[in-house]
């Protein structure tokens, strides 16, 4: 029997790498720092005039403009909107892209994943990828190196998948147009250019609907969709 790596069940986020994962890595921590130089740059130079007894504000000046081009570097931060899964990745962050660059940004806006994993992406074979999947709620955003790799390869952000049963986190959300309360009916009206296939995967079966932009829904009848995503859909046999 084909073994499948869905993403996603019923239950919730489940491990779509292997069965038999090894032990989750510890969670990436970012800790914004900009405001620590600019404290320390003005006690300093606060300090050194006093010391030298000029009362001279300049290199206070000095140093708060120092402190200021420093807090000016971009780092990831929350904005207002949060963050949205599309076609191609995820806000400012496309498929392709690093994954310490991802998990930095998902940790910066969404704190810590509620779940992460890291094994074989496909244990039945010798010259799979290696990689990772971090889970938020719903939501589960996956990571893997490239054929043949290991738990030092270096991995890049490949597919995201969400279950349609359960809430994402509020600064998480799927890109406007594509819904995640649907029916496949539904879907074909919303994308006439999209296309409904039945999936065999050994004994087994699952329905996929791929819209034209790449999005794709996925169930295990003709009528209602129970998880969607983007990039490609984790099967091994």
């Amino acid at each position: 029997m084909a073994a499948t790596l869905r993403a996603l069940s019923a239950a919730g986020v489940l491990l779509v790498l292997s069965a038999c994962a090894t032990a989750p890595p510890p969670a990436v921590s970012v800790v914004p720092t900009a405001a620590t130089p600019a404290t320390t740059a003005s006690a300093s130079a606060e300090s050194t005039s006093t010391a030298s007894g000029t009362g001279s504000a300049a290199p206070a000046t000095s140093a708060t403009a120092s402190a200021s081009a420093t807090s000016s570097a971009p780092s990831p931060t929350a904005s207002a909107t949060g963050l949205v899964l599309h076609p191609k990745g995820l806000s400012g962050m496309d498929f392709g892209r690093s994954e310490d660059a991802v998990s930095a940004l998902l940790t910066a806006q969404l704190g810590k994943p509620d779940d992460s994993y890291t094994g074989p992406v496909c244990e039945v074979d010798s010259d799979t990828a290696y990689g990772r999947q971090l889970a938020y709620g719903a939501a589960a955003l996956l990571f893997q190196s490239k054929a043949g790799g290991n738990a030092d390869s270096k991995r890049t952000f490949t597919s995201w998948v969400i279950n349609l049963g359960q809430p994402l986190p509020s600064a998480l959300r799927v890109a406007d147009g594509f819904p995640v309360d649907t029916s496949f009916s539904a879907l074909k009206s919303s994308f006439p250019k999209g296309k409904l296939s039945r999936v065999t995967l050994g004994e087994a079966a699952v329905y996929v609907f791929r819209t034209p932009a790449g999005i794709w829904y996925r169930g295990d009848d003709k009528k209602t969709p129970t998880d969607m995503g983007s990039g490609p859909m984790g099967t091994c046999e």
